[in-house]
């Protein structure tokens, strides 16, 4: 019998046990001591605001350029892979910023630059959900963080249901990322506005207005992007279609190359809380367990990733802007180091790639922690739902509280 998660619990909140932690307590003495000896926030610079400025002016100016009529054939389509990246540059360069409240102590203007997510076409109320409260409280930890779900197409973690396609996973991922944005547009957020819960965050009931925003802002970055240009160019429509759906492309691989493989990785780990929600850890200490970094030292890396291939220390502080985190780096480095806390770092970006698809081929052909469908004898434990699976766990628990998820009942065959 299959068992909705929804019906049968709400899961709780994440909670740490290791609330006192000497290492995440020196760490943020230096990190703020780091502010105060450079006479500076932690907010944006005007370096800062001159990079937004500069994105922001590109993708007016590359849009302009499209929709002259001075181009065709592949000029005009790689002005439209410009734009698309220039896109994707705004969405991690600058409304990311925002929606961490970290480009302006002006709560205003952390609103006003997060709606840059919106022109884009990312829905930023549901980027909340899904990035902030989710990912952010949760990274790796399964269920609880929406960013690895993958609806069955990937196995991103050990409890996750394998499938025979999942042996190739490490061979079309990137044909997968190359979908990302184009999915995030047309189908993804129209998913989160339906469901029931992202992650651990129960979803309640959305207003008429945040309905309508997502649909129009959805035709209008559908309209300007692509129908406008088709209606005003004289260049034939397959060029048009060709340069949208590649600029997607190399925009969707550069946002899973950022996001993926800084918690997908050999050094990779997978928490779990107990029935609680508790983990049994300190939040910095699990932070550095899941994260890692690449290409610290690589400022044309660090400018076009907005700083997030700087993960580690954006996840320990993600209220400070992008433009802190190169320096914040070496202080968390040193600091981990001092306290025998591993550190992990790829030197490249191929590095970094080259370990993401390490992980995958391995979790693509271990089926030592497969969670299957199950018959449920008992039904007094825990049943969960990863959006890729029904399972029921059996409630027994180990001495520490976690949930034992290996002790699980005979599948249903």
């Amino acid at each position: 019998m299959k068992i909705n998660v929804e019906e049968l619990i709400d899961l709780p909140p994440i909670r740490y046990t290791k609330k006192e932690d000497p290492f995440f307590d020196v760490l943020q003495s230096r990190v703020q001591n780091y502010f105060s000896s450079n006479n500076t926030s932690r907010y944006a610079t005007l370096g800062m605001v001159g990079k937004s400025i500069f994105q922001l002016l590109l993708w007016i100016g590359l849009y302009s350029l499209i929709i002259s009529n001075w181009f065709e054939g592949w000029s005009l389509i790689i002005l439209q892979i410009m734009f698309h990246f220039t896109m994707f540059l705004m969405a991690v360069g600058i409304a990311h910023d925002g929606s961490h409240n970290a480009y302006s102590r002006k709560k205003q203007v952390n609103r006003l630059i997060t709606r840059v997510f919106d022109i884009i076409g990312i829905n930023s109320y549901l980027w909340d959900f899904n990035h902030i409260r989710s990912h952010h409280n949760a990274p790796n930890v399964p269920l609880y963080d929406s960013a690895i779900d993958s609806f069955q197409l990937f196995r991103f973690h050990p409890r996750a249901r394998w499938s025979r396609m999942h042996r190739y996973q490490h061979l079309y991922i990137f044909g997968i990322y190359a979908l990302a944005t184009l999915f995030k547009l047309l189908f993804l957020d129209f998913f989160s506005m339906l469901r029931d819960r992202i992650g651990f965050v129960r979803m309640k009931k959305h207003t008429y207005r945040k309905v309508i925003w997502l649909i129009s802002t959805k035709v209008f970055v559908v309209g300007y992007t692509l129908i406008l240009p088709m209606m005003l160019l004289d260049a034939p429509w397959w060029q048009i279609i060709l340069g949208f759906l590649l600029g997607h492309f190399v925009s969707g691989i550069a946002l899973g190359i950022i996001f993926q493989v800084t918690h997908l990785s050999d050094h990779s780990r997978w928490p779990e809380p107990d029935a609680d929600g508790l983990i049994n850890n300190s939040f910095a200490r699990h932070i550095l367990t899941t994260t890692a970094d690449f290409s610290t030292q690589n400022r044309i890396v660090t400018w076009i990733s907005g700083g997030l291939n700087i993960h580690v220390a954006h996840h320990l502080f993600p209220g400070i802007c992008h433009i802190h985190l190169p320096a914040l780096a070496q202080i968390v480095r040193e600091t981990a180091q001092e306290f025998g806390i591993p550190y992990k770092e790829y030197q490249s970006v191929l590095a970094a790639i080259k370990s993401h698809l390490s992980t995958l081929k391995r979790l693509g052909v271990e089926k030592d922690f497969e969670v299957e469908k199950v018959k449920a004898k008992e039904l007094n434990g825990l049943a969960i739902n990863d959006n890729q699976r029904t399972i029921a766990v059996k409630g027994q628990r180990s001495k520490d509280g976690r949930i034992l998820l290996n002790d699980i009942l005979a599948n249903d065959k």
